[in-house]
């Protein structure tokens, strides 16, 4: 060791100006020679194929004797690293070369230790749903396999849930839900529940309990020199302002526990879906501008496009409504979408912890698999917040949005995603208590997909995803970008439309993070500084 040690220095003194020593995710970038021989003594990321064996082999080797004995160890090269490795979009990905399968608190600690060790870049997964480009300066790393830490228990006198952090949504609401309790969560049950909250944890029943993470009491958080802290409004609460809205900077989410709350209509649900001809895109927008005005706590709604419509051979509108509340009383709402006319109608009642399974025909079934998620594996993904919906806006953009499928039907597909929700328990609280900055600023979101194969099209699509954005911020109402963190495209978003354009609030976060991460371990999901290439 000691004489590895002198040939590093040595080669470094002769080397050092041929060194440029800027700044990648924090990490120094070396010439290659430099960086060949620091894989060769097991430090940093491989520079070639046989250097990259021999890192893959030595992380195996040596990792493996830090780890309990259920925890799992798998290289690039084994079939099952596919069920690590998977995720709904390969666009601008990060790339993996060991995933570890950690089945113990003390396993993620251990992982974080030795990659900080030997400088290798890592990233924690549940879900596997993150839509960032920004990860794609995550390369020659580890994937934390978060799934294993999948304990869920209820403190009945307290109201609380305490999950671990590889709980994904649908089993939160399950295990919620059989409590007699609910409490927001998004629309998507194959997220993980920690990283969704770590951003905001958008849902329906936001107009009843706010975001996800308004309701967060605590979280235990793994910081990046490997110490275990507890953040809540009474211990580290500089922090606990900051993992609410921009967590994924800070450190990895091991555990937390969420107010639930008491079951309102037995925990029934009625769910509506209207699918309407585009000759309709004016009157409908028109209408969901006046139901928002002000949307009942109890009513939400998403518009999502369908290509072919049930029993209607043409592309459609969808308008899915969900009434958390008897059905006699949203008749009020659906009578209004039903005079105008929708081609299919679909109606149901159903539990709050299946509605994922139940709204919208089913799209959860092709969202939630890697069998889906194949069809069109590379996804391009924008997004915007809006005021209202700009009724010229809608016109032009579903207009082009039909000449783009139909232009490239069978090469890629455009996707279609508005979310208008309710803001009451948002803005009970101030803009100012938590890292979301947008508590008043996030009446509709906007969001829409390119997915497709290869790479044929795809600046031409990254194109016309950009100038509908654009299009978007132009008429939003709010005269710029503003971003919900979990739905940004990465860092070709400033970093002020994801956390906010008050000066005082990216000093805040950044101060933290040199505090916490001042090696930038955490810099791979949507960092606090833009470095779009």
């Amino acid at each position: 060791m000691r004489r590895n040690i002198f040939l590093l220095i040595f080669f470094l003194s002769i080397s050092f100006v041929h060194c440029t020593r800027t700044i990648v995710n924090k990490t120094y970038s070396l010439t290659t020679n430099v960086q060949h021989v620091l894989s060769l003594l097991g430090l940093g990321a491989a520079s070639d194929p046989y250097d990259l064996q021999y890192l893959k082999r030595s992380i195996v080797s040596e990792l493996s004797e830090r780890l309990s004995p259920q925890a799992n160890i798998i290289t690039d090269e084994e079939a099952e690293f596919s069920i690590v490795n998977a995720r709904y979009t390969d666009y601008k990905r990060p790339g993996y070369i060991v995933g570890v399968q950690v089945a113990e608190e003390n396993d993620v600690v251990e992982t974080v230790n030795y990659a900080r060790m030997r400088g290798i870049p890592f990233q924690a997964r549940t879900g596997g749903h993150s839509l960032t480009s920004s990860l794609r300066s995550i390369q020659q790393a580890m994937v934390i396999d978060m799934r294993g830490l999948n304990s869920i228990s209820y403190d009945k006198a307290k109201e609380q849930m305490t999950v671990g952090g590889g709980v994904v949504t649908g089993a939160f609401a399950n295990a919620t839900f059989s409590q007699g309790m609910e409490v927001t969560v998004g629309s998507c049950p194959c997220t993980g529940v920690l990283g969704i909250s770590l951003g905001a944890g958008i849902g329906r029943l936001q107009g009843k309990y706010g975001y996800l993470n308004d309701n967060l009491v605590s979280i235990r958080l793994l910081l990046a020199n490997g110490t275990i802290i507890t953040a809540s409004e009474f211990q580290n609460k500089d922090i606990f302002w900051a993992v609410r809205g921009a967590g994924h900077n800070f450190g990895i989410g091991l555990e937390a526990t969420f107010q639930v709350h008491p079951q309102q209509n037995k925990g029934m649900h009625y769910i509506i879906d209207f699918e309407f001809q585009l000759d309709k895109v004016e009157s409908l927008f028109d209408l969901i501008n006046e139901v928002a005005s002000p949307m009942p706590k109890e009513l939400a709604i998403f518009v999502i496009e369908r290509l072919v419509a049930n029993n209607y051979w043409q592309p459609t509108i969808n308008i899915n409504i969900v009434y958390s509340g008897p059905s006699e009383e949203a008749r009020t709402y659906v009578d209004r979408f039903q005079a105008l006319n929708p081609v299919h109608r679909d109606e149901k009642v159903s539990a709050w912890d299946a509605l994922p399974w139940a709204t919208y025909n089913g799209l959860n079934n092709i969202l939630c698999t890697p069998q889906g998620w194949a069809r069109f594996p590379i996804k391009n993904f924008y997004a915007a917040n809006v005021k209202t919906y700009h009724i010229p806006t809608m016109r032009k953009f579903f207009d082009g949005w039909q000449e783009m499928n139909e232009k490239y039907d069978g090469q890629a597909m455009f996707s279609v995603m508005f979310e208008t929700f309710p803001q009451q328990g948002v803005r009970a609280k101030s803009s100012d208590a938590t890292a979301y900055p947008w508590r008043d600023g996030s009446d509709h979101f906007l969001m829409m997909e390119v997915g497709y194969r290869d790479h044929t099209y795809a600046d031409l699509f990254d194109e016309w995803l950009s100038n509908q954005q654009d299009m978007w911020i132009e008429s939003s109402g709010y005269g710029r970008l503003q971003q919900y963190v979990n739905y940004g495209h990465g860092s070709k978003d400033p970093p002020e439309s994801l956390y906010g354009y008050e000066p005082w609030r990216l000093a805040k976060l950044k101060a933290l993070k040199a505090e916490l991460d001042p090696e930038g371990r955490f810099n791979g999901y949507q960092p606090f500084v833009s470095d779009e290439k």
